[in-house]
This record gives C-alpha cells, sequence and structure tokens, in this order.
C-alpha cells in the first residue's frame, strides 16, 4: 500500500517528535485573541479542511514560490489499495503535528508520517458499518479536535459519524452508540426512510462538532438541517431547520401543499466560522425537487441561501437568498469564504460566496447586507403546467460573472466537424435558454448548466492582497421535464406495472426515460446484465454516486428490480401502459429525464472555448484581474487543439509564494500558476485525476504541497488512489557549467519568458526592446525574477529612471519561507538578498533621514535585516557618475562575498560581506519597482540585460 520515493524513517520515533505542538515538526504558534481560538486555525498548518476556519484555502508560506516551484518534485506517493473501477477520492488531508489524516475511496480513515508517506494506522469503517458493508461516496476529508479527553478525529460514513482516537486510531466506544452518531434520527421523519450523506466535514467550535449534509434532490427528500454535537458525547446540542416548521421565521414563504413531503436546502459544501463572534457560516441548495416547485410556490427560506448563525446556540444571525424559488439546480456548492476587504477606502468585514451561475455575491458579514450593488432582474417564466418561477432573480453589478450567461447558435463547438455537427443537432432539438430559463416539456439547453459555473472546491483567498482564485465551468444542460403520475402504489398489482411506475418517478432523474443514463457518471440502466442480488444491494444500499433509497417497500423494490431486468422492448410497453392508466387519477409530477449535458464525442462541452477557466479576482474593486483556460481533453490535444479549458471539479490553493496550485481536471495534472498573471509554471502528471483541494504544509523547515489524486467522479475518468506529497529538492548541488566567456541574454526584447512575478502588484511589460517597470498606485515592492538561479557572476544591463521613484536589482536572492514579523519586509514570501539600489542622484539637497544620498550602485539590505551595506562615507557622499536623463549602464560583479559595482563604468562600490554570502551563495535575481506614494504611474526601464556565469 506505501512507495516512498525518498528515505523511510521509523515511524514511532516519528510520531515521539510530533506529539508535542514550530516550525521543526510541531505547531505554529498563534497570537491568541481569545481563549477560545482554535490553535489550529492560522495561515501555517493545515489541520483544518480547506486549511483554516476562514475558508480561505491560503498558505502563509515562501519556500516554494513562483521563482522556484518549477524545480518541484515528488517525494512519497501512498497508495490506499481501496479504490475500484468507479470510486473516488476528493479528501483534502489536514496535518497535526507531523501526522496526515484523510478518507480513501471506501470511506476509511488513513494516519500517515507527513515526512515519509508512511502509514501509521488505517481505521477501517466496514468493521464498524451494519452488516459490515464497505460503502463508498463522495467524502471530501475528516475533522480533528482535541480536548482533555484526548485527540480526536471524526470520520463521515453516509450517515455516520464515527470518532477515532486520532494517535492510536481505534473508535472511541464511549462516543455516541457505541463510537458513532446516527445522523438520519431526530429529522422530524421515519428515521427508515430518511437518507443523510455528509460530503464534506464538519466544522468545531469549542466543543461542538457542526455537520450538514448531501439529501436527496427528487420528490421523496430529506430535510437538510443544519446540527451541532458533542465532540465528548455524540449528544445532539442544537438544531437549525433549513426547511422552517410551523411559527419558525420563513415559514410563511412556502405555499405548503398537504401529503407532500419536503426536503433538500441542505449546506453540503461544509462551513467557515468566525471565532470572534461566535458565527458559523454556510450556504444551502435548492428544496427538492430539483426541478419543478409547483407543490412549494414561494421563494423557499432557507433554500439557496447564505446563512449566519450563533455557532453555540444555532441561533438565527441573517440570510441572503441568492436564487428565489430555485427549479434550476443552482445550489450554493461552496462554503463562504470570510474576508476583511477595504472598498473605496473602507475596512469591512466580508462573506464571499460563490455559485453555479459563475456570480460572486461579497455581503457584509454582520448584516448580510451586499457591500457591492446586486440588481434584481425579471426572469424567464415557466410554462410547465402548476409552476410559478419567481419573476426575478439577484445579479451582482461587482465583480462580474466569471462564465457567460447566454446560449446561441454562434457558441456552437467548432472543435472538429464531428463536435459541430453534434451540436447543431441538439440545437435543433431544444430551445435555446440563458442562466435562468426554466426546464420545459420540450428540453432547454441552459448556461452555465448545473455542473457549470462554481463547483464545491470554492477559491483561494490572498487575504493580504484580498485577491480571490476561482476555478470555473462551462458545460450546458439539457433540461427537460417528463410529465408522470404519483399513483399510490398499492393499486398495481402486477409487480412489472408497479417497478415501470417508480421508474419513472425514481430513477428518470438521473438515468433517463430511456433508462441509458449519461455514463459514466450515471450508468446506463438498458438491458441491464446485473445480476438481481448485485441490483437489490445497490438500490438498498446506494453506490458511489447514487443514494440508498431506504423509503421503498420490499414489494416496490421487489418491483423495481423485475422492471430493470425486463428486455427493453417490454420496458418500453410497460412505461406507455402505466402512463395510460395513470391519466386517469394519482398526483402529477414532474421529473427531470436524467443528468443530461451538450458534450461531444471527446467528452468535451459541444460549444465554444473555453470549457473551464481558472480566474482571479480582486475583492476590493470588484474586478477580475485574469482569466485562463484549466486544463485540456486529451483526446483534442492529440488532434492539435489545446489551451481550451475543460470540465474541472476540485479547488485551488494560493500561497504566500506567488503560486497558484490546482489539479481537477480531466487531462490528470497538477498545475502551478503565476499568481500575479496566471501564467502556468509548473505541472505534473497524476496517475489518477485530482478531484480534490492540495494541502501546504511545512515540518523541519521543509515545505510540502499534497494532492489525493482518486480520479472517477463527474468527469469519469479513471479511477485511482494516490496520495501524493511534493516538495524542493534538498541539498541541491549547483550544476556544474562548462567554463566560458559567452553571455547569456535574459531579456529577448519581446518578451518576459524566463521571469516571473513577486510580490505587489506593480505591472512588468515588454515594451520597447525593454522592460517597463509601472507603478500602481497603493502596491507595495514588486520583483520580477529570474527563474534560474546564479552564484557567482558578472552582469551587466542598461537602466532609466525618473527623478521621482528608485527601484534595485536583487542579486542571490529567494523567498522568505516564513513570516518573521509584522513589516512588511518580514512577511512570508517577501523577495529577500543583496540589492543594488537605482536612484538618481539627488545631491545633498534630498537626503535620507540618515543623512544618506543614495545614489545608484550602493548596496542595501532591505529585507535582509542590515540595512545599507556600502560603506558610510558614500552613502553620505553620493556620486556624479549617474547621468539623471537618459540611459545608464550598471555592471555588478559578484564573486564569493565580494560584490563589485560600476555605473557607466565607473566603480561605486567593492564591497566584501562574509555574513552575506554565507546565507546569500546563489539564487535568482529581480528587478525591484518600490512602492512609492502619489498615483503615477511611473515607470522604471531595464534593457540589454546580460549574466555571464562565473565557475572556478
Amino acid at each position: 500500500m506505501y512507495r516512498s520515493i525518498a528515505p523511510a524513517f521509523f515511524v514511532l520515533a516519528i510520531m515521539a517528535c510530533y506529539v508535542s505542538c514550530n516550525v521543526t515538526g510541531r505547531r505554529f504558534e498563534i497570537e491568541q485573541k481569545n481563549d477560545d481560538r482554535d490553535c489550529l486555525n492560522n495561515y501555517l498548518d493545515w489541520g483544518i479542511y480547506r486549511g483554516d476556519k476562514q475558508a480561505n484555502q491560503y498558505s502563509e508560506m515562501g519556500q516554494i514560490h513562483a521563482a522556484n516551484v518549477h524545480r518541484l518534485l515528488p517525494v512519497w506517493e501512498y497508495r490506499t489499495g481501496d479504490a475500484n473501477e468507479t470510486s473516488n477520492m476528493y479528501s483534502n488531508p489536514i496535518v497535526i503535528d507531523g501526522i496526515m489524516y484523510f478518507s480513501t475511496p471506501a470511506l476509511n480513515a488513513v494516519a500517515l508520517n507527513a515526512v515519509t508517506g508512511e502509514e501509521i494506522w488505517v481505521f477501517n469503517s466496514s468493521v464498524y458499518n451494519k452488516d459490515q458493508k464497505v460503502l463508498r461516496g463522495r467524502n471530501r476529508g475528516v475533522t480533528y479536535w482535541e480536548g482533555e479527553e484526548g485527540k480526536r478525529i471524526f470520520l463521515f460514513v453516509r450517515d455516520r459519524v464515527y470518532a477515532i482516537d486520532a494517535l492510536s486510531g481505534k473508535l472511541i466506544e464511549d462516543f455516541g452508540e457505541r463510537g458513532h452518531i446516527k445522523l438520519t434520527e431526530d429529522l422530524g421523519m421515519d428515521p427508515e426512510k430518511a437518507y443523510i450523506e455528509v460530503t464534506t466535514p464538519g466544522i468545531i467550535y469549542k466543543d461542538l462538532l457542526i455537520v450538514g449534509s448531501k439529501v436527496p434532490e427528487d420528490y421523496n427528500s430529506t430535510p437538510g438541517h443544519v446540527r451541532a454535537f458533542n465532540t465528548i458525547t455524540g449528544k445532539q446540542e442544537w438544531a437549525f431547520h433549513t426547511i422552517p416548521q410551523k411559527g419558525q421565521f420563513g415559514y410563511d414563504t412556502w405555499n405548503w401543499v398537504d401529503g407532500e413531503t419536503y426536503g433538500g436546502a441542505n449546506p453540503w459544501g461544509g462551513f467557515s466560522l468566525d471565532e470572534e463572534r461566535g458565527w458559523v457560516f454556510f450556504a444551502t441548495g435548492s428544496p427538492a425537487n430539483d426541478f419543478y416547485g409547483g407543490f412549494r410556490k414561494g421563494t423557499n427560506l432557507f433554500g439557496n441561501c447564505v446563512m449566519a448563525l450563533d455557532a453555540s446556540t444555532g441561533a438565527y444571525k441573517w440570510h441572503y437568498q441568492t436564487v428565489h424559488h430555485d427549479i434550476y439546480d443552482y445550489d450554493n456548492p461552496p462554503a463562504p469564504i470570510l474576508a476583511s476587504l477595504t472598498i473605496e477606502g473602507e475596512k469591512k468585514d466580508a462573506v464571499v460566496q460563490l455559485t453555479k451561475m459563475g456570480l460572486t455575491f461579497v455581503l457584509d458579514r454582520d448584516t448580510g447586507e451586499p457591500l457591492f450593488p446586486v440588481e434584481e432582474r425579471p426572469i424567464p417564466a415557466s410554462n410547465v403546467p402548476g409552476e410559478a418561477a419567481w419573476a426575478t432573480q439577484p445579479f451582482p453589478i461587482k465583480p462580474p460573472p466569471l462564465v457567460r450567461h447566454k446560449l446561441t447558435e454562434a457558441d456552437i463547438s467548432t472543435a472538429t466537424p464531428a463536435s459541430n455537427a453534434y451540436a447543431k443537432d441538439v440545437f435543433s432539438q431544444y430551445d435555446l435558454g440563458g442562466i435562468y430559463t426554466p426546464p420545459s416539456l420540450k428540453g432547454t439547453v441552459s448556461l452555465p448548466g448545473h455542473l457549470g459555473g462554481i463547483e464545491w472546491g470554492g477559491g483561494a483567498l490572498d487575504p493580504f492582497l484580498n485577491i480571490l482564485y476561482v476555478n470555473s465551468n462551462e458545460l450546458p444542460s439539457l433540461n427537460r421535464l417528463l410529465e408522470v403520475k404519483d399513483n399510490e402504489t398499492d393499486t398495481y398489482t402486477d409487480p412489472l406495472e408497479l417497478g415501470a411506475v417508480l421508474y419513472q418517478t425514481q430513477c428518470t432523474i438521473c438515468h433517463g426515460a430511456d433508462l441509458k443514463g449519461n455514463p459514466p457518471v450515471h450508468p446506463s440502466l438498458y438491458s441491464l446484465v446485473l445480476d438481481n442480488q448485485d441490483v437489490y444491494r445497490t438500490i438498498a444500499n446506494g453506490k458511489n454516486l447514487m443514494p440508498a433509497f431506504n423509503h421503498l417497500s420490499e414489494a416496490e423494490i421487489n418491483g423495481l428490480v423485475a422492471f430493470l431486468k425486463t428486455p427493453p422492448p417490454v420496458q418500453k410497453k410497460l412505461m406507455a401502459t402505466v402512463e395510460n392508466k395513470d391519466n386517469d387519477g394519482g398526483k402529477t409530477r414532474y421529473v427531470i429525464d436524467g443528468y443530461k449535458y451538450l458534450r461531444d464525442q471527446y467528452g468535451a462541452p459541444a460549444i465554444s472555448p473555453p470549457w473551464g477557466t481558472l480566474s482571479a479576482i480582486d475583492l476590493n474593486k470588484g474586478e477580475i484581474r485574469w482569466q485562463v483556460p484549466l486544463g485540456e481533453y486529451p483526446e483534442l490535444v492529440e488532434k492539435g487543439i489545446r489551451n481550451t479549458g475543460a470540465v474541472n471539479f476540485g479547488g485551488s490553493v494560493t500561497t504566500a509564494g506567488g503560486v497558484v496550485f490546482i489539479a481537477a481536471t480531466p487531462d490528470e495534472k497538477i498545475r502551478a500558476f503565476e499568481s500575479r498573471t496566471g501564467e502556468v509554471l509548473w505541472e505534473y502528471q497524476l496517475p489518477a485525476g485530482g478531484y480534490s483541494i492540495p494541502s501546504i504544509y511545512m515540518i523541519d523547515g521543509r515545505q510540502y504541497l499534497v494532492i489525493t489524486a482518486g480520479g472517477g467522479g463527474k468527469n469519469g475518468t479513471r479511477s485511482g488512489d494516490s496520495v501524493i506529497a511534493f516538495a524542493l529538492p534538498q541539498a541541491e548541488k549547483p550544476k556544474p557549467r562548462e567554463r566560458t566567456d559567452e553571455w547569456i541574454s535574459l531579456f529577448d526584447g519581446e518578451s518576459l519568458s524566463g521571469w516571473v512575478h513577486l510580490n505587489g502588484f506593480h505591472h512588468y511589460l515588454a515594451e520597447d526592446n525593454a522592460i517597463v517597470g509601472r507603478t500602481v498606485e497603493g502596491s507595495q515592492n514588486s520583483f520580477l525574477c529570474t527563474k534560474e538561479e546564479f552564484g557567482d557572476f558578472e552582469l551587466v544591463m542598461e537602466i532609466y529612471i525618473d527623478s521621482i521613484t528608485n527601484s534595485g536589482i536583487q542579486i542571490r536572492s529567494s523567498a522568505k519561507a516564513l513570516k518573521h514579523g509584522d513589516h512588511y519586509n518580514e512577511s512570508a514570501g517577501r523577495v529577500y538578498g543583496p540589492q543594488v539600489e537605482i536612484r538618481q542622484n539627488h545631491g545633498q539637497d534630498l537626503l535620507t533621514s540618515e543623512g544618506f544620498s543614495p545614489t545608484t550602485g550602493v548596496l542595501y539590505g532591505e529585507a535582509l535585516g542590515t540595512g545599507w551595506l556600502s560603506p558610510e562615507k558614500l552613502m553620505r557622499e553620493g556620486h556624479p557618475h549617474y547621468k539623471n536623463r537618459g540611459w545608464n549602464e550598471l555592471r555588478i560583479l559578484a564573486v564569493g562575498p565580494r560584490i563589485q559595482t560600476w555605473v557607466n563604468g565607473h566603480q561605486i562600490d567593492d564591497n566584501t560581506n562574509a555574513s552575506v554570502y554565507e546565507t546569500h551563495p546563489k539564487g535568482f535575481i529581480a528587478l525591484q519597482v518600490h512602492g512609492v506614494e502619489g498615483k503615477g504611474p511611473f515607470d522604471m526601464k531595464f534593457r540589454e540585460i546580460k549574466i555571464r556565469p562565473i565557475t572556478h
């Protein structure tokens, strides 16, 4: 089950080192603002699902950064050994005290040594499941808690929560009922008919485990209530009814119909938590049925809402509804993101909600009111009998949508002639719709579709720059409703007719009226060849994405199995027979004719690309910084069709090192993007699709990136069972160069190829055969860095600078791995190394506060903490060799601890500093643009940049 690419260590010795609570493998210290704050809730440990309780998916580490990420290598791989042909593994691993915890394809929990990948323990959930069944399904990880009673891992297995000892992997049997909580109880319905699946880990507040769920999306659904359980005893402490009960706020937003079952409105994407306020935040999905709401007219609170509750009591604080009376399956997939923004100069605590519509709602954290304007716009009415689509829907003015909202024939795919022909044929059979065109009996092609926009992976927020990185999809849905009658099943004496009726009302939503499904996600049931017992087990227990049909009686299951095993011609006649009988009575139902999408024969959306994107949103301004395609389809790549983007599932993480990591795509790669520009800096071919969120952690001063590669899922690629960790090579020896007098050009005069951006958000551009650094108001220092590192070298370039600004050339530089203080220069990811200053000679009239005249060519240790490195006499007197108008030549010679500089052929400094050389013997070259006052923009220019490495 385990394969290492690095030397292994003894597990017990490692455990002994990690059981206590800093960079040497222990937890990072954080400033305690109140006694109740979770010590793991920070940007350094990854001890919480998505990294922290703000759902930021951010790591304040810079050892792996934009200039060196291309050297990232796998250091270990662990195989769980419990995958099958259709399984998946979405788990986001957490790391506490050097131990990594995650859930597997068979919903087991595993603990690994996070340095070596060696297995510490495995908790096999099937031993404790009912009838020792091996259960599968979507699961995104585990939750950690500790207190006086010990350290616990909570594992979520369908409708059960198991409490496991974090160090031994043993079941804690005095928790709940013999070690588990059964979530189908206390829901206000028959527990035997309730179906609950916890797909996303719960969140901890003090001694409470707050849990949401996935529930069925058809007529016979389960309510999506939010509940809190005692982490020690397993006792339920509070419940919040997402479908309000009589007398509760929101009850009058429904037109209740006697005899109907009301379910859904569930937060299946998890939670975020504000420890200072003591509030928990979540976002709900659609009420059931997803596509028809004639029996639930009204706005349907708290369906499709962003919500805030008191985390101690479950008391309502506020809500904001993103979709009124949802009949489009437009859930709010991810948990809300907590951010502290500066909007038009005013600081605001915010809640950011991403949606399937590709919309971004930015809400006030105290009130739920939008911080950017939102318009209620009229939308199309439904023509389905009995339906009453809500007349308007909310559209944020800022930020703009991340996906298209309208579909025309001009959007038909031209990827290949076959794709084009297929799409034209589909377009001719359906109505073309936009974002809120209701499902119809004829059928509607709608965009972005109910797998479109933003899915459960959410976004990664840099909380210091307030830039949000978001992956999104554009995959049109084919929404066609079928009219069926829901008669009492005991009126059918023929088991085959009973099975046909049940198939219409229970199964068409996934498998379609023709039984052909939407493989591989929703398999075909046409000409079913499975053994009868396999069919019985699947209906009773569920399988992969399919829920268990607990509410069906034995006679109903027998009838359904008999119908499914009947030859297709007989099935067709049975369907027609029951349709004719049903016309005489029964309740009219409208069900979706299967989850169908406009895909071509390559699995790609049959519309013009991009089909998947990664975007950067400036949340302070409500603007999109950049948007690039994310992923490709291997079959199209073979035909030379590249950079299309692809439908993606999973999420990103971002770091202080100026990098965004994400897998999520059907080409089964994990990629690193430059956070400033969206340029791909690194990619690695995984053994299976990484439909998960990566994790980032540091142990013994080494930063790691880890991803679970389980494949399968809604992209339907091959399944896998790998957990892979990456890191930079250790003790890397410089590669010897052949001695040469030849110069290497670092700039081709046309592009910034070979350079990456770190820190701040000044602009770097290639213009007029020069690299131009152009200031942006409010930006801190920014650096354009070479991807290649240099030790000893001679560097020459021409520089141009105005009288207002100053710049610098960083040499032998790196980025700070961790934060060392509160000043910007001490922050993680900050470029630091010796700096050659560039500024005009202002003479003795404009001295610094130290009385210095630091003209071009003097040496600085700005981020090193050393101050000016040049001698005091040079700093006070300056020099006359820099021409204040036009271009100047700068030459730098760095050999060992000695650094010499020349300006226009005149030597300026000759400095030897052994202590600086000891810490910075090699590194990248970086062109620096300082933070400046004033709007500008101001330009710094660099050209004819050449370097000659020196070997000895």
